[in-house]
């Protein structure tokens, strides 16, 4: 394990640098009720912290409910990606736009709920601590099964000892500056900073089924983070070679196992680009 570097900011409940950052694309029924549940959490907590709400190229009224949102609250920016990028793209965007010490990663879709979940990943970071992540409880969005396989591979490739990497997350932003983005992909941002040492921790968190709208992931999504598990389990093996192979061996194995359930055969055909042959 790589030693991670000293960091001797005070914690986010206490210096309040912190940015609640939210991808949305295609959320025009959930904004409204969003915007009323961070006010909430606001509330709750005593203070007030910057939102930044990311439209990733949404074609439904978002854009002009968001310019009436921005009116109403003075704590909301807005930025807008003219075509939908996807949620790596929205990240990059808010690592470069973001100047507080902390991100705090929220949903639109209000399955998870801010005025609760908010308090919950500030309470949880305690010193020492450079990320904190949701664990959603009684989930019910029929994902679980490759949830966990992907956890495990990350747990076992990475050394990341939490149930629920790509959900909600508080994490320190200048971990993220110089981080590979586009190699990591979103969803395995907390499973590299485990590997570089940095200590990752979770919080329960409930779920709630969506609120309104479509879920913009599928099946499909199965096969894209068992090819982005692949992608990032070389790039990090070969840059870093922090964990025994065994563990990676045993990792690729689970992310098979993803790209198994998804039943898509371009899965095994990445793999095997991947590893050279």
């Amino acid at each position: 394990m790589i030693s991670p570097e000293v960091h001797f900011s005070p914690m986010p409940a206490e210096s309040r640098s912190v940015t609640v950052v939210i991808p949305a694309h295609n959320e025009e029924g959930n904004l409204q009720p969003l915007l009323l549940s961070v006010e909430k959490a606001f509330k709750n907590i005593g203070f007030t912290l910057p939102v930044l709400i990311i439209d990733d190229g949404s074609t439904d009224s978002s854009q002009e409910i968001l310019a009436k949102l921005i009116r109403q609250y003075t704590f909301l920016q807005v930025i807008r990606h003219p075509q939908i990028r996807g949620v790596t793209e929205v990240w990059k965007t808010a690592i470069a736009n973001v100047k507080t010490d902390w991100i705090c990663w929220s949903q639109a879709d209000l399955e998870s709920d801010p005025a609760t979940d908010i308090p919950l990943l500030l309470n949880a970071c305690k010193p020492g601590i450079d990320g904190v992540a949701g664990w959603r409880q009684q989930r019910g969005d029929g994902k679980i099964l490759a949830s966990k396989f992907a956890n495990t591979a990350c747990k076992l490739a990475f050394g990341l000892k939490i149930h629920d990497m790509n959900w909600i997350k508080l994490v320190r932003r200048d971990l993220l500056v110089d981080l590979q983005v586009e190699v990591t992909t979103h969803r395995y941002l907390l499973a590299i900073l485990a590997a570089k040492g940095h200590r990752i921790t979770e919080v329960p968190t409930p779920w709630y089924p969506r609120f309104s709208g479509k879920s913009k992931f599928g099946r499909k999504r199965l096969v894209s983070s068992a090819i982005d598990f692949s992608k990032t389990w070389w790039w990090f093996y070969f840059q870093h070679r922090p964990i025994l192979p065994m563990r990676y061996f045993l990792a690729i194995l689970a992310a098979t196992k993803v790209g198994f359930c998804a039943g898509r055969e371009e899965f095994y055909m990445q793999i095997k680009t991947e590893a050279g042959g």
